[in-house]
């Protein structure tokens, strides 16, 4: 099928739908998403929501912003919302308290409301050299190569 996406349309397969096993607040009407990785702008990833192709979250691994969690299994790849600087100068940051964790298995994404006491980390953007990706997360991406 093709969908409507910030990048235009594109080819989604079945198994690149992501849906949410509890909705996200504030998008309650949203339940597929597909997560696009453009290779130009590595490590950041997007969720675009195929219900509403006006809505996509840019995304990045939670270990980029220097954000552990204690409740959640750092193999399972916790994302983190990226917040853009309203103004120059400003560092890059995260929504450090709304992570999400993706199950390749079950193709479902969901988030996790925690509390700052269950977050280490300043959130601030710090690229590591090297994230490992689950490799059923990257089965799943939609990857764009611009020429």
């Amino acid at each position: 099928m093709e969908v409507a996406t910030r990048f235009g349309l594109l080819p989604v397969v079945q198994h690149q739908i992501w849906t949410v096993s509890s909705p996200l607040p504030g998008f309650e009407t949203l339940q597929r998403f597909v997560l696009i990785g453009v290779q130009t702008e590595r490590p950041f990833l997007w969720l675009q929501s195929i219900d509403d192709s006006g809505v996509s979250f840019l995304l990045a691994p939670a270990a980029h912003f220097g954000l552990r969690y204690a409740r959640i299994d750092a193999q399972s790849l916790p994302m983190v919302m990226v917040l853009l600087p309203t103004q120059s100068g400003q560092q890059l940051r995260a929504h450090g308290q709304a992570p999400l964790v993706f199950d390749a298995q079950l193709g479902q994404l969901e988030q996790h409301i925690v509390e700052a006491s269950e977050v280490e980390g300043d959130g601030v953007f710090a690229p590591l050299a090297e994230v490992l990706v689950p490799p059923g997360l990257m089965s799943r991406l939609l990857a764009l190569n611009p020429q």
